[in-house]
């Protein structure tokens, strides 16, 4: 992650709240064509963004303890992200606009040397104005029901050397539930239901079970006792659980649920007198494989196995040691992409390559899931929650629907 990356996660609603100031001062300003003078305008992107960080204490609070306190912050925060959207469509606009200008008239005398207001006339108003409430509608759309989309992808993977007991075995893979002020119920309990209807073999969760410090573990989970998987269900921390604490989050799963949580650790599934080795990597601040290499040298080798980490950044050290199958999650496709372009997203521009999707690397394998919850704000554009149905074969060659 870079530095600027590691800045922005680091002051995240300090973030968010700027550039909602200064997508709600832009709009204003050519909206009513404002021009004011130079100290005007920090002074009112310095008071926008101090509403918006005061809006963002709501999130310091669940939902279910301070209901009122939670709407209102929420809507002035969705504003400001909304209209850093739309701040952001007027900006592309206008630099499509400029550009297309100066190529597209380089022979009429003058017209580089034409003054902004000649080149940004009535016809470019229009245009910015379909452009700006284009993006709006679509920003507001991925607050108001982006949030609860969820899609079902299926992953067949020829695995080498899998025994005919294994052949067929159903994994749902699931990743970032964000249990917490963010999370909604109705749609954590729809896609539950959608991922038992599935009548997994197992279930495989990869990290950030809750979302922050403040998650009322009591309250939420309940709800994870709800999953059902023949053989068992396996999850590792991310590091949003390392925020919120990762032993206090581990106990109280190990006290609330029957799942089976790997730090560290492998987990041996029986079937048929044959066996399937899940290696559950702990989310930690270095480099998320490092003790994968001595974990795999307690795994014989001609055994079936893979490995459950949180951060895709570990399918490096896995494809050299010749993991088959690595299963993240971490990055929720970037939460916000480019509607029909998913790998136009955020994820991809300030995390990783492994942003969504599957990736291979020789013969092995990494699906990185987009998760079932949202970070920050309850919003997703252009990257939908995700179920993942991973199909192990003994023969074939992997494909992803």
């Amino acid at each position: 992650m870079s530095r600027v990356s590691t800045l922005v996660f680091r002051h995240f609603w300090t973030t968010v709240a700027l550039l909602g100031a200064l997508g709600e001062w832009t709009l204003a300003c050519w909206f009513w064509g404002m021009a004011a003078s130079w100290i005007v305008h920090p002074l009112a992107v310095a008071i926008l963004a101090g509403m918006n960080r005061l809006a963002a204490k709501a999130f310091e609070r669940e939902r279910h303890e301070e209901p009122a306190l939670h709407t209102v912050g929420g809507v002035v925060l969705a504003a400001g992200v909304v209209a850093a959207v739309g701040a952001a469509a007027l900006g592309l606009t206008a630099a499509g606009w400029f550009v297309g200008t100066l190529v597209a008239l380089p022979a009429q005398a003058g017209a580089v040397e034409s003054p902004a207001g000649a080149i940004f006339g009535p016809p470019f108003s229009l245009l910015a104005s379909l452009s700006v409430a284009a993006a709006m509608l679509v920003a507001s759309w991925g607050y108001a029901f982006g949030f609860r989309q969820l899609r079902v992808t299926r992953l067949d993977v020829a695995m080498p050397g899998l025994p005919p007991a294994l052949d067929g075995l159903r994994i749902v893979h699931l990743s970032d539930l964000h249990l917490g002020p963010t999370a909604h119920r109705a749609t954590l309990r729809d896609a539950f239901d959608r991922v038992n209807a599935l009548d997994p073999d197992v279930i495989c969760v990869t990290g950030d079970l809750v979302d922050s410090p403040v998650a009322d573990l009591d309250h939420w989970l309940p709800e994870l006792c709800r999953l059902r998987a023949r053989h068992g269900i396996f999850a590792v921390l991310g590091n949003h659980d390392r925020y919120a604490g990762a032993d206090r989050v581990a106990a109280a799963v190990r006290a609330t649920t029957p799942w089976r949580l790997l730090r560290d650790e492998i987990a041996t599934i029986e079937i048929g007198g044959e066996r399937l080795h899940v290696i559950g990597l702990d989310d930690r601040p270095g480099p998320p494989a490092v003790k994968l290499p001595s974990l795999l040298a307690s795994v014989p080798r001609d055994e079936a196995q893979l490995v459950l980490v949180h951060q895709p950044s570990a399918f490096t050290t896995a494809a050299t040691l010749r993991v088959p199958l690595t299963l993240a999650g971490h990055t929720h496709g970037g939460q916000i992409a480019v509607p029909g372009l998913p790998s136009l997203n955020t994820a991809r521009l300030m995390m990783t390559r492994f942003d969504t999707g599957t990736f291979a690397s020789g013969r092995s394998l990494l699906h990185v899931n987009r998760g079932l919850g949202t970070s920050g704000q309850r919003v997703r554009i252009g990257a939908p929650r995700e179920i993942t149905l991973v199909t192990l074969l003994a023969a074939g060659v992997a494909a992803a629907a």
